[in-house]
């Protein structure tokens, strides 16, 4: 037994709170990036079958017009959640609702995070690799992929300004 899809966020903030990471301020980067690496290991209920590509993961990074064009860098969790038991359409139409839930970090506009999304927003793109040894391997490839960026490697060795926990509709 997982835990609700819809309790998702709330979970994430718990699970920040007992590594030392205050959700709304976050202070450590990589100690917020390792309770959301245990978060990912969590199995969630209410979803599609995992094959249906219905939990994944990503990390994305840019200046945003809703963070003020300021750096930030998010860490997401993506499901497919199963909504057969409330579809009105035809079922031969039928699409799972997506749903995100975001730790969201926005840095001040230092010279070291001047290249973090400057040009276009970037992400790792969406990893749907099973919980478990699979997910623990891509896990660890993104982070030799985010490793080799000079600018989020200085993002995760700053303090983000501002910091948030969301769960949202995606689709």
């Amino acid at each position: 037994m997982g835990l609700r899809w819809r309790d998702a966020a709330q979970t994430l903030e718990g699970m920040l709170r007992r590594s030392g990471v205050d959700p709304g301020h976050v202070h450590d980067v990589a100690a917020a990036w390792q309770a959301f690496t245990e978060f990912l290991a969590l199995p969630v209920d209410g979803l599609e079958p995992l094959e249906n590509d219905a939990d994944g993961f990503m990390v994305q990074w840019g200046r945003y017009s809703w963070n003020d064009r300021l750096p930030s860098l998010a860490f997401t969790r993506q499901f497919a959640v199963d909504v057969r038991d409330a579809w009105d359409a035809p079922h031969d139409w039928y699409q799972p609702e997506i749903w995100q839930v975001d730790l969201e970090m926005v840095f001040a506009d230092t010279p070291e995070l001047a290249d973090l999304g400057r040009s276009v927003p970037a992400d790792t793109g969406l990893d749907f690799s099973a919980p478990g040894p699979e997910r623990d391997r891509a896990i660890h490839a993104v982070e030799q992929r985010l490793a080799q960026h000079p600018a989020l490697r200085a993002a995760w060795a700053n303090r983000p300004a501002r910091s948030s926990v969301t769960l949202d509709d995606a689709g």
